[in-house]
């Protein structure tokens, strides 16, 4: 594990905090400090702010509650060791972990809490609920040997979604699963263990079993999936998944899928290049990889969205996998409309692109005044991108099936061979011999 130093507090957040300070000098002629101020001081400059009751909604709102949370993170890493994890789940985007036990607390929710009950104070309740939590984890593993100190990482690692994958989802034997008694889904997925045998590694089958049946057993077993996805939305996710998946894309990290794989998709072919920079240049002749400057240089032929994930999508095109999961749950598979990427995808020639950026890469080498290589070393990213791409049309052209983006943290991204082993049991056939 990392023994590096925590990171700071995401930028935003700093900046929040600062424009809070400045808020509250204006409003009131006085500063305040983020360890000492009590909350009941602050709250009487809030007030003001404010203008009103909190309202979430409202943007000038959210700038309040984001410099209040950075005050209460701040003192959560002065008092518990707290410190800051990237979490793209959160609405701050980020989250506070602990080295001593595996704790996850989301400084703007304790703060939009406390502010719509109008009670800041409520935040030093909610500290000394955390640390009488870590005290517990802490006692609980007296006389025990020490645990290694977790770290930013390993929270990153645990509970940051930074992975996604596309699949092509079955509705039929998605409705099924939605349908059937939790009684017999754990029955099937009991089944399903057995069936894969040796297949699954020990470890991995525990942490599937933790993860799956372990949570279904908590639920009315009479009562279909559907009924209490509300109750377990990543589990309602996870057995469409398992239960209705028939094609499934690579896993990459998000930023791979926004910074290579769809700015390829939309720059195609390019008929000539743009001028070059020398700065490109310089970054060129030092190793930088030549694809990723075909992706910053080369203008786009199709348009895409100027905001929404993955920079391919525009947020009205995804909606949930089933009214019966809430919306406000933090979905890690959504439905996607699939026009918009549907005739680019089609159109995409791997061959094509992979000689232009062969060429590109030549004509770097000729603006540096070297000469044009007939064999230049190709970038190690291209044929991974590529491969990507080529998952996506064999979703994109399944007919009938729903389109789908999952997202994953980096511990269960290494959890996939295992379920899809298992996923290809549940639905493959059950040999029965007589």
């Amino acid at each position: 594990m990392s023994a590096m130093s925590p990171p700071a507090a995401p930028p935003h957040i700093t900046a929040a905090v600062e424009q809070l300070k400045a808020a509250i000098r204006a409003v009131d002629r006085r500063e305040i400090d983020e360890q000492s101020t009590p909350w009941l001081e602050i709250e009487k400059s809030v007030i003001k702010l404010l203008g009103g009751p909190f309202k979430i909604d409202r943007p000038d709102h959210q700038g309040l509650a984001l410099g209040l949370a950075g005050i209460y993170a701040a003192r959560l890493i002065k008092g518990q060791q707290a410190f800051w994890f990237p979490n793209r789940e959160s609405v701050e985007g980020a989250a506070l972990g602990f080295p001593t036990a595996l704790l996850v607390v989301s400084p703007f929710g304790s703060v939009a809490e406390a502010l719509s009950r109008a009670n800041l104070s409520r935040l030093d309740d909610f500290a000394k609920e955390v640390g009488n939590s870590l005290a517990q984890a802490r006692f609980s593993a007296a006389g025990a040997a020490a645990p290694t100190k977790l770290s930013a990482d390993d929270y990153q690692r645990i509970f940051d979604p930074g992975f996604v994958q596309f699949l092509a989802i079955d509705p039929a034997k998605a409705k099924t699963a939605w349908d059937s008694t939790i009684s017999q889904l754990i029955a099937e997925v009991r089944d399903g263990f057995t069936r894969a045998g040796g297949r699954l590694p020990a470890d991995a089958r525990t942490l599937l079993e933790a993860r799956i049946i372990a949570v279904l057993q908590r639920l009315d077993p009479t009562k279909k999936l559907r009924e209490q996805a509300d109750r377990v939305p990543r589990v309602f996710e996870l057995m469409t998944h398992l239960s209705a998946t028939v094609t499934a894309s690579g896993l990459a990290p998000e930023e791979f899928w926004d910074g290579v794989v769809f700015p390829l998709l939309h720059i195609g072919v390019p008929g000539e290049f743009p001028p070059v920079e020398p700065g490109d240049l310089a970054a060129f002749e030092k190793g930088m990889d030549p694809l990723l400057l075909f992706v910053d240089l080369i203008p786009y032929r199709t348009r895409a969205p100027e905001e929404g994930p993955l920079g391919a999508f525009h947020p009205s095109e995804f909606s949930v996998l089933d009214p019966a999961v809430p919306a406000t749950a933090a979905l890690r598979i959504v439905k996607l409309d699939p026009k918009r990427l549907e005739p680019i995808l089609t159109a995409f020639d791997p061959g094509a692109l992979r000689a232009a950026v062969k060429r590109f890469t030549a004509h770097l080498e000729q603006k540096l005044g070297k000469p044009a290589t007939a064999e230049a070393a190709p970038s190690p990213l291209l044929e991974p991108a590529l491969s990507l791409v080529g998952a996506l049309k064999g979703i994109w052209s399944g007919k009938g099936s729903w389109v789908c983006m999952r997202h994953l943290t980096e511990a269960e991204a290494a959890l996939e061979p295992a379920l899809g082993e298992l996923r290809k049991v549940l639905q493959g056939p059950r040999i029965i011999l007589l």
